[in-house]
């Protein structure tokens, strides 16, 4: 049997419910003062209760001033905060509208114009909020409300991250996973570029209707984002607007320094892509929609090599360094020297150029040397010692490590880059010769 609705939530009259979360119940309500309608949020009893009442009541009060800083069209503004029965409430803006996922669930898609117009709102909210010191780490369809004709509000901080605040720790692992960022997937400290990889993911799902990366289980899907580039955009829709695919790919890019600087360097690349302009602003890497020359001196399974090498430096946006690069690259060795300019980590850079010294043909560069694969046992023992710093991702990690190639010490040092912090680090590959 459903709960009784409460008749008064401090001076609020309750109207009906319109939904319940994780963090309680939501309320259709007046507000008799100002004769207005309003969305009243109530924190579920439950979580009042043992250990994680303090937390809970935290984030609750972090939502609130989060969203008391934030004063913007594409935000829901919250009017007030109140405890009722001693149960801590908001009271926000009544957006009269839909969610986007419950859109999608009946099977809503977006025309590459209505996508960028969305999106182009969405970033507009993010603009705002970053200028405020807040990351909102939690965006995914059933938190951006559509009302008339496709106007957007940013809704639910309630587990932003503001300047000054500790209520994260690195190592947490706090989002929705189907829309985290490789970043949070990690449990590391994030900044204003994880909600534009969020961004990209949900331009995706607005022009397929389908997940970035896919459903399924959660180590699943978080490998995917840590490894996987997106599915290609359809081509009934790359053919309409093809910079909508540079857009998505820039912003899903694995590292946060390979995607657009802020929200607003984002907007500015979607409406040069709704222009139907070629490339992306503020980048020095120049991204090309045009179909690249063919050239007969890399062949088509060589140039899909090094694309692979490339993305995992780089990620997504692999693709479209490639086709750009072999527009003025006609030799092995010339197009790896463009491609690497891309990889800004000076010991990256250099494995990559080995890599692809080991892709050309034995008589133009030697044999890349054996290494032998490490085995079982410690490749188990490499897994546990990671596992003490990071967490369950360890063994995600080390099967990618060793996919890439090496062993012995060098791997342990290449995992080793996953733990930010320089003692902890030591203290792991010290555990190599226990």
């Amino acid at each position: 049997m459903a709960d009784a609705l409460p008749s008064r939530i401090g001076r609020y009259v309750v109207r009906s419910a319109l939904g319940r979360g994780a963090m309680g119940e939501v309320y259709l309500a007046h507000d008799p003062e100002i004769d207005r309608p309003v969305a009243v949020k109530l924190v579920a009893a439950a979580l009042l209760e043992g250990e994680g009442a303090e937390e809970h009541l935290q984030r609750f009060r972090a939502e609130a001033r989060a969203s008391g800083r934030c004063n913007h069209p594409n935000i829901v503004a919250v009017y007030d905060v109140g405890l009722h029965e001693g149960r801590p409430f908001l009271a926000m803006e009544y957006v009269a509208g839909r969610d986007l996922a419950n859109l999608l669930a009946e099977g809503r898609r977006f025309t590459p114009t209505e996508a960028a117009k969305l999106l182009g709102q969405l970033l507009d909210a993010l603009g705002s909020i970053h200028a405020a010191g807040i990351v909102h780490r939690d965006l995914k369809p059933a938190n951006l409300l559509l009302h008339g004709e496709l106007q957007l509000k940013l809704a639910d901080f309630g587990i932003a991250r503001m300047d000054g605040t500790g209520l994260t720790q690195t190592g947490a692992l706090i989002g929705t996973p189907a829309y985290m960022s490789p970043e949070q997937c990690r449990g590391e400290t994030v900044d204003a570029r994880t909600d534009l990889f969020t961004a990209g993911a949900l331009l995706h799902e607005m022009l397929t209707g389908e997940r970035a990366f896919g459903k399924g289980a959660l180590l699943a899907v978080m490998r995917r984002i840590l490894e996987d580039p997106p599915p290609p955009l359809p081509a009934a829709i790359l053919s309409v607007a093809p910079g909508l695919g540079m857009v998505r790919d820039r912003a899903l890019a694995k590292r946060p320094e390979q995607r657009f600087a802020s929200a607003g360097e984002m907007a500015a690349a979607l409406r040069q892509a709704g222009s139907g302009a070629a490339t992306s602003p503020g980048d020095d890497t120049t991204i090309i929609a045009a179909t690249p020359a063919a050239t007969e001196a890399i062949d088509p399974g060589m140039l899909e090599s090094i694309e692979r090498s490339l993305a995992s430096y780089v990620g997504p946006i692999a693709g479209t360094l490639v086709r750009s690069a072999t527009r003025h690259a006609v030799k092995p060795e010339t197009l790896a020297g463009r491609l690497a300019e891309s990889i800004a980590d000076v010991g990256e850079r250099r494995r990559f150029l080995e890599d692809v010294r080991r892709l050309v043909p034995a008589k133009a560069a030697p044999a890349a040397p054996v290494t032998m694969r490490p085995d079982k046992v410690e490749l188990e023992r490499l897994v546990a010692a990671l596992a003490a710093h990071i967490g369950p991702l360890a063994r995600v990690l080390v099967a990618r490590a060793v996919e890439d190639g090496g062993s012995g010490e060098a791997l342990w040092e290449r995992v080793a880059q996953h733990i930010d912090d320089a003692a902890e680090r030591a203290q792991f590959l010290r555990r190599r010769k226990d």
